[in-house]
């Protein structure tokens, strides 16, 4: 994980604070997609395994509204990233269940509505992976996961 000290720790922290900004210029985005890609191998390699994960996720409490199907509540997230989330819920979903979610972000004024995919589930949690992400959306998640792993918020 990045370190205080490591001068990648302040940059990516810049960064993630433009990408939950909506500011993130297209100049920034290698350098972004750079340090995130590093801080996601060091995560990996921090817990002893090797995870088949492609995105960053972190723990981050966020309102998130199940939309569809109709017999879902609203909810909150354990884990979030630029790939998917984690919601605590009392069923077991069928995998491969698509659900519409609105997840409130204190960044936006308006809920960010996102499709996505139940990948796993269990009682009292499933996971899901987007399915139809806006770069600044992935973006906008991303900066929140890093900001999460980093700051403890």
């Amino acid at each position: 994980m990045f370190e205080p000290g490591d001068p990648r720790f302040g940059e990516i922290l810049d960064l993630a604070s433009l990408a939950t900004s909506g500011s993130l210029l297209d100049g920034q985005r290698p350098r972004w997609r750079q340090l995130v890609t590093q801080l996601l191998g060091s995560v990996q390699s921090e817990g002893g395994i090797a995870e088949r994960r492609h995105h960053l996720r972190a723990p981050a409490e966020l309102e998130v509204d199940i939309l569809a199907p109709d017999e879902m509540a609203s909810l909150a997230t354990s884990t979030v990233g630029s790939g998917g989330l984690s919601i605590r819920i009392a069923e077991v979903i069928p995998l491969g269940t698509p659900i519409d979610l609105s997840i409130k972000i204190p960044q936006r004024k308006i809920p960010l509505l996102v499709t996505a995919q139940v990948v796993w589930s269990r009682p009292g949690e499933l996971g899901a992976a987007f399915v139809d992400l806006f770069q600044n959306d992935r973006e906008l998640l991303e900066g929140i996961a890093v900001k999460a792993l980093l700051e403890g918020g």
